[in-house]
């Protein structure tokens, strides 16, 4: 039966599986329980199309695939220290031509955005950061008690960094997430290094973030690495994810890059956990495959143009998106869209406050996924 616009907000109740992805219960026991009886059964993989959690629906590289297999042998009993850890922090320092102390790697980047906020933040340390814009620094401050400045997105869906800046002063930490999690929306190098000089100006001791999580899918003519303001200041460093564009979220890397004072500092407040023997040959794989790691951006640019396209066909409009997710104005609640898409094995992003009432995130899968995908969304838009 076709649920038209008018209808789709009107949806009865959540199904099991859409209270596992699209709301605060997914932080719940309960929620985690079912989840691991969903993925035993094979739920997720041959009945839901998952659009939720900015996963990758191609997976890793083939020469990633390829060295997992080659080094699953008895030596991976042989754990301590794990093979090819001090080998992915050297490939990543000469990547970028720093130095190997200018590198922290973690068993994901969660740990770095918690240890950031534990070691530069207090009661009297303030953490700046946007709303809505990705949410671990922003729960782990009010978790310990620490003071959030949370300033609201423009009108266009980006950064409001003028009014970052304006509030930065006596901070602990700034948290720039660019491009953004999730409105997918970039700021250029210039606008950023002008962010940032104008923080440290007025706040010389103030800690400043940029979370680089999905700047593989960006457009280098729009968004370029902060890098160099790390090794200017002390006080700016740099996260990383293997999650996004290598496709390794199931194997939990991350990395730090910035001075070795502020990175020591991030480790000692909070634990970073240890990169496996596998995940580090296979993020050491990915990350020299630069080639497939550029198929995966123009790939992800074709599905996000046939995505966005056929929304904009409904009505729908989009902002520019520099990431493997898009933040589409639904003009009504996302909870309704979410139910109904679910109600069709398709699950997409929970709720992003403020913004809950109007957009909803919907992750990119493959060209495969987003054909079926699109055609739900016309069902329940049209």
């Amino acid at each position: 039966m076709k649920t038209t616009r008018r209808g789709f907000f009107k949806t009865a109740g959540i199904s099991t599986a859409a209270g596992l992805i699209g709301g605060t219960a997914i932080l719940t026991p309960s929620a985690f329980a079912q989840t691991r009886h969903a993925m035993k059964m094979g739920e997720f993989d041959r009945g839901i199309i998952q659009l939720s959690q900015n996963e990758s629906g191609r997976g890793p590289g083939p020469r990633v695939l390829e060295a997992i297999r080659e080094h699953t042998s008895k030596r991976v009993g042989r754990g301590y220290a794990p093979d090819y850890v001090p080998e992915l922090q050297e490939s990543i320092a000469s990547h970028f031509n720093i130095n190997s102390s200018n590198v922290l790697l973690a068993s994901g980047s969660t740990w770095l955005l918690q240890g950031a906020v534990r070691a530069f933040c207090n009661a009297d340390k303030p953490l700046v950061t946007a709303g809505p814009t990705f949410s671990t620094s922003e729960g782990t401050a009010r978790q310990t008690g620490v003071p959030v400045n949370l300033i609201p997105l423009n009108a266009d869906a980006k950064l409001n960094l003028p009014e970052m800046v304006a509030v930065s002063k006596g901070a602990g930490l700034v948290y720039i997430c660019n491009p953004n999690n999730p409105s997918g929306t970039v700021h250029g190098p210039d606008v950023i290094d002008k962010t940032v000089r104008a923080i440290l100006k007025d706040s010389p001791n103030t800690h400043v973030h940029l979370d680089e999580a999905y700047i593989d899918y960006g457009d280098p003519a729009k968004i370029q690495t902060g890098l160099a303001l790390t090794q200017e200041f002390k006080n700016v460093f740099i996260t990383r994810s293997f999650s996004k564009a290598h496709a390794l979220a199931g194997m939990r890397i991350g990395y730090a890059m910035g001075h070795p004072e502020t990175l020591s500092a991030i480790r000692g407040a909070w634990g970073m956990g240890d990169v496996s023997m596998l995940g580090a040959i296979a993020a050491l794989t990915s990350f020299e495959d630069r080639e497939h790691i550029e198929w995966e951006r123009e790939e992800n640019n074709r599905v996000k143009a046939f995505t966005v396209g056929a929304l904009n066909d409904l009505g729908y409009e989009v902002p520019e998106s520099h990431t493997n997710h898009i933040f589409v104005d639904l003009r009504a609640p996302a909870r309704g869209f979410r139910e109904a898409c679910m109600n069709q094995k398709v699950a997409v992003g929970r709720d992003f406050p403020p913004w809950e009432n109007s957009h909803c995130r919907i992750s990119l899968g493959s060209m495969e996924e987003m054909e079926v995908a699109v055609r739900v969304f016309r069902d329940v838009l049209g």
